[in-house]
């Protein structure tokens, strides 16, 4: 079996800046405010640029005759935000962060003076969007790195966000979707109403309606969550809108590597089942690393992530027929047999030896192992266990390049996959279980492109694949047999 879905998608942004807030969809935010003298009147003309700390790439505009300026389009991180005016000194605000789809207030005041007399003000933005009406949680990255979470998955922390709750009975179409896929309900919608968007392309399972993995916490920058009064741009679903964006390069090369291990031996044994352990044995390893390129200008970022799982194999059991009526007795079954051909009963409900294929017994020896009831089982229970073990592997590989102050591009490459093997216990046909790969390949281009300081057009191009293998092991052949 074989369930491959495809989605190409394009979507191409044009934002009046002037007039409307930036475009909820996208994978950046915005800095606006008042610029005003000393006396609190309104400046015109004043010359804003905002200078990302991380890159030192740069965004000018100028205040118009109500004295407001608007900055769109920023990548998130940290700004320095620096206006100038002539007769005037410079006034240079610090540490001025720039979440995934919000705009930051930011007011400034300036002193008459020198133009080369500097005031710094650091941490002065206002952190509450007065731009929409929006509600919206930023889950930035110190709570993605510091936070704890069972298994790396960063989206356990939607849950942090009001009226957003796990949802465990909504099923995800038998195994199909992509293994530990949590879905979620919002503000009461359903679980698979909710729509998520990874560097402003969809990261959604197109089969399913659940979510795609996102990328290990090490690798993702932040991401937002629009729970209510969401712009009507999204018109696929009506649940939550989750946007999150991975991390990029900056001007200083900066790697980590991690490693974890739980294992079933270091653990306590459950309270109300002493002395029995789920024999769960994890590791999760991998590693990040980005830097310059070309420093001031290109820039890459590239994350690892790989996961090995195995735990308690699972309990299972079947009624099967005992040794004696493989044999042809079944005189300890009350319920009279009958000859299928003639339809006369068998005397003492044994079947002749003349009568039993010489193939199904075989077959029967070969995979089918007789009754091991324990106490209380019924007489032809047979308790077998499968194993359940879990391989995943994670690749993000992502390159931002800088053009010049009103243009930036970059493009990013996200690949997760995951196993499980196939399984068949020698001579027992019933533990033969599907083994299954799923694969997710998203690639995505971004072009933001500042047509004027006005206008300004962002263009995502997001290639969405998603693969769903099936396979098993089969017995050998007793075509032969007759």
């Amino acid at each position: 079996m074989r369930r491959t879905g495809f989605l190409a998608s394009i979507v191409a942004l044009i934002v009046a800046a002037a007039a409307m807030p930036a475009s909820a969809q996208t994978t950046t935010g915005g800095i606006t405010g008042v610029v005003r003298d000393s006396g609190g009147g309104v400046m015109p003309g004043v010359s804003v640029r905002a200078t990302h700390e991380a890159t030192n790439a740069a965004m000018d505009a100028m205040t118009n005759e109500l004295g407001i300026y608007v900055l769109r389009g920023l990548p998130v991180g940290r700004y320095t935000v620096v206006a100038e005016l002539a007769g005037f000194q410079t006034a240079r605000n610090t540490d001025v962060v720039v979440r995934v789809n919000e705009d930051v207030r930011l007011d400034v005041a300036l002193k008459v003076g020198s133009i080369a007399e500097t005031v710094t003000v650091s941490g002065m933005a206002s952190t509450v969007d007065t731009t929409t009406g929006t509600l919206r949680t930023v889950v930035d990255q110190g709570r993605i790195e510091k936070l704890p979470l069972n298994g790396r998955n960063p989206t356990q922390l939607m849950q942090l966000v009001a009226g957003v709750q796990p949802d465990t009975r909504t099923s995800l179409t038998s195994g199909a979707t992509y293994p530990g896929t949590q879905p979620v309900s919002s503000s009461g919608a359903r679980a698979n109403t909710t729509n998520y968007v990874l560097d402003g392309g969809s990261n959604n399972d197109h089969y399913s309606n659940a979510p795609n993995p996102m990328p290990n916490p090490d690798a993702l920058q932040e991401f937002s969550v629009q729970t209510n009064a969401f712009s009507a741009e999204y018109g696929r679903n009506v649940g939550a809108i989750v946007n999150a964006v991975t991390r990029a390069g900056t001007n200083v090369f900066h790697g980590l590597g991690f490693g974890y291990m739980r294992h079933y031996r270091m653990n306590a044994t459950n309270f109300f089942t002493p002395g029995v352990d789920d024999g769960l044995k994890r590791y999760q390893y991998g590693g990040t690393f980005g830097g310059p390129i070309v420093k001031n200008r290109t820039f890459f970022f590239s994350s690892y992530q790989g996961t090995n799982q195995d735990q308690r194999p699972t309990s299972r059991s079947s009624l099967v027929p005992t040794a004696a009526m493989r044999a042809g007795d079944f005189s300890a079954l009350s319920r009279q047999l009958r000859n299928p051909v003639t339809g006369q009963p068998f005397p003492n409900n044994q079947i002749p030896a003349s009568m039993l294929s010489p193939a199904a017994q075989q077959i029967l020896r070969d995979w089918l192992p007789v009754p091991n009831p324990q106490a209380g089982d019924n007489p032809l229970t047979l308790r077998f266990a499968v194993p359940q073990p879990l391989d995943d592997y994670q690749y993000l590989g992502r390159v931002d390049h800088t053009f010049n102050n009103a243009h930036r591009a970059y493009g990013r490459v996200w690949v997760s996959r995951a196993s499980v093997p196939a399984y068949l216990e020698q001579g027992n046909i019933l533990t033969s279980s599907f083994g299954r790969t799923w694969q997710n390949t998203v690639v995505s281009l971004n072009d933001t492109f500042i047509i004027r300081p006005n206008l300004l057009n962002n263009l995502v191009v997001t290639f969405n694949r998603t693969n769903n293998d099936n396979f098993q092991i089969y017995p050998p052949d007793y075509s032969t047999l007759g």
